[in-house]
């Protein structure tokens, strides 16, 4: 199989630079074409030594593209952008929320998916100081990927689960439906897990203004979560039960942090109000 065209759009943004930045290290894979509108961005994509290319040119000539634009806008842009696609090519976007809205323009003819990074998990063995200190994912530090066919060619998606792994660096890329992806984000990690995170942060200041030193807060913090999750995922060898005042604590903690009727995070109708509400801030769902 010969090189594949790729096109980025919005290759100035955050998404679209690490993304096109790692694409562009494959070039005996890869011809990668860059679109960008957003003035100060152009001038970024510019000044590391890249082009940028016009969208209808670079749409056309497309094997595959990277949709990374907002959330937000993924409906009305991808209404503006598919019709110039060729046919048979692969149409990638970042995040399910328009999909599992049914906001994304489609067209029989093409291929239609979604991806998304794991990040770099302290679970998995970073085995060098650089991948230990990739937060975020891409830049050396080891992490999965998500991915999820919307429609389309089995072949192409194929060939976009293979580009998705190298622009996300990813050592895995876990296929599951566009649904199953939202109940991982926003549901797991953004309602659950981003809450009760920004939650310990909060209480890390408070801690502080209670005279605790803030690094001893942290340490004592991050170090428990690593634990107690290695512990409750079954990380730990011969799964070793937590203390009896741990469960009484986490009993304790489900009436004082969490509200009765919180698993109901995990209902298909709250997920598509929360996903409405998320795209359309302006007129909130739940």
């Amino acid at each position: 199989m010969g090189k594949l065209t790729v096109t980025v759009m919005g290759a100035g943004g955050k998404m679209g630079t690490r993304t096109s930045t790692k694409l562009a290290t494959y070039p005996d894979k890869y011809d990668v074409l860059l679109v960008e509108s957003f003035p100060p961005a152009v001038e970024r994509i510019e000044a590391r030594g890249q082009k940028v290319t016009p969208a209808e040119e670079a749409l056309a000539k497309a094997d595959i593209v990277i949709f990374a634009l907002p959330d937000s806008l993924i409906g009305k842009l991808s209404a503006e952008y598919v019709p110039m696609l060729k046919p048979g090519a692969g149409f990638l976007i970042l995040d399910p929320a328009a999909a599992v809205a049914k906001e994304v323009a489609l067209r029989d003819d093409c291929t239609f998916g979604v991806a998304h990074p794991c990040h770099p998990s302290f679970l998995k063995d970073q085995d060098t100081y650089e991948a230990r200190m990739d937060r975020f994912g891409g830049e050396g530090g080891h992490q999965d990927c998500v991915m999820s066919k919307i429609q389309g060619d089995d072949d192409v998606f194929e060939e976009m689960r293979a580009v998705a792994k190298i622009m996300y660096g990813a050592d895995n890329a876990y296929v599951m439906t566009s649904e199953q992806i939202a109940f991982l984000e926003p549901t797991l990690v953004e309602i659950l897990g981003a809450t009760c995170l920004y939650a310990m942060a909060e209480t890390v200041d408070e801690a502080e203004r209670r005279g605790i030193d803030r690094e001893a807060a942290v340490s004592f913090l991050t170090g428990h979560i690593y634990n107690l999750t290695c512990n409750f995922l079954g990380y730990i060898p011969g799964k070793p039960p937590v203390s009896d005042a741990c469960k009484v604590a986490i009993g304790l903690g489900n009436k004082l942090v969490l509200r009765d009727d919180w698993k109901k995070i995990w209902d298909d109708d709250v997920l598509y109000r929360v996903i409405d509400t998320m795209l359309h801030p302006e007129n909130p769902k739940i």
